[in-house]
Parts: C-alpha cells; sequence; structure tokens
C-alpha cells in the first residue's frame, strides 16, 4: 500500500506539471438508483463550501466525469487532490469492455454492501471520463483510488481478489 501511495504521489505530481487549463465537455449526466431515493444522503461539509450530499447506501454508485469533480474532488494542480467527502471512499476507474473490471464488480458491490455507511465506492467509466483520466495519469484498469479526509489518496492498480481487497479497505479504514 506504501508503494501505491508514492506511486500516486508521482502520478499526480507529473499530473501537476503537465495540466493545462482545459475546459471540460459537457458530458451527459445519468442517475443511479440511489441518485433518486434520498432518505439516505449525508450532507458533508466541504471546508466551509457548500455541503455535498453522500450517498450512505451501501450501493456502488456511477459517476460522470462532471460527477466526480462535483462529488469526489477537484483536480487542481496547484492545492492537488482534495476529497470533498466526510465519508471514505473508493473510486472505481473502470470500462465495460475491461474483463479484470467485470470480475471486480461484484466484490465492489459487496464491499460497498459490508461496509454501508463507513465508505462509498464510486465507479468512474474511462471512455466517458477521459479528461479526468488523463488528468489523473490512469493509464491501467482497474484502478482503485482510495480517498479520505486530510489525507493523501491511495491507489491500487489491477484487479484484486475479494481478500486483497478486504484487507486494504481495513487497512484503509484504520489509518
Amino acid at each position: 500500500m506504501k508503494k501505491n501511495i508514492l506511486i500516486l504521489c508521482a502520478v499526480l505530481l507529473l499530473a501537476a506539471c503537465g495540466q493545462k487549463n482545459k475546459t471540460e465537455q459537457p458530458q451527459e449526466q445519468t442517475q443511479t438508483e440511489a441518485a433518486n431515493d434520498y432518505s439516505h444522503l449525508n450532507p458533508a461539509q466541504n471546508d466551509g463550501q457548500t455541503a455535498i450530499k453522500e450517498d450512505l447506501s451501501g450501493k456502488v454508485i456511477s459517476l460522470t466525469a462532471s460527477e466526480f469533480l462535483e462529488r469526489v474532488t477537484d483536480i487542481d494542480p496547484e492545492r492537488g487532490l482534495r476529497y470533498k467527502g466526510m465519508t471514505p471512499c473508493i473510486v472505481d476507474f473502470y470500462a465495460d469492455w475491461c474483463g479484470p473490471c467485470m470480475q471486480l464488480k461484484p466484490i465492489t458491490e459487496k464491499m460497498a454492501k459490508k461496509y454501508k455507511g463507513q465508505l462509498i465506492i464510486y465507479k468512474v467509466n474511462v471512455d466517458k471520463a477521459q479528461d479526468i483520466c488523463q488528468a489523473l495519469n490512469i493509464s491501467s484498469i482497474p484502478t482503485l483510488l482510495f480517498m479520505k479526509p486530510n489525507t493523501q489518496p491511495g491507489i491500487m492498480v489491477g484487479a484484486p481478489t475479494e481478500a486483497e481487497l478486504e484487507k486494504t479497505i481495513q487497512e484503509f479504514l484504520e489509518r
């Protein structure tokens, strides 16, 4: 995990050095089942800014690029990545055509249910969020980005087994 954090820091540094002012093209917005039921939303405070709503339903939540920037983090070369939520999260960068990504899908769904209320699992389709992936230098999938308030993100590249992901999540939540 320490090696993954070092890799992420290097990636973020390279992204910050090479980042240009880009305007993101609007992408089609989609809503998940969970987004329609607001009873499980937790308003998270964000450095005095507008509170964001966190979905603590225990479901894996698909995000568009604009939703990623709204709910998870802004990509700011000067400030780095700062998680906007209060509940720790994992962002699964995947593609529908990726075999290992599809093998990971039921595992992430199981972990979302198991850690309901303690952890949010988001999914970002790399084919529909290319600007985000480019800014974060995500070149291999699946890639899991582990984020929580006031800590540097962690990263895991490749499809872990259920036991490996469970162990990593436990370590992540204990930090």
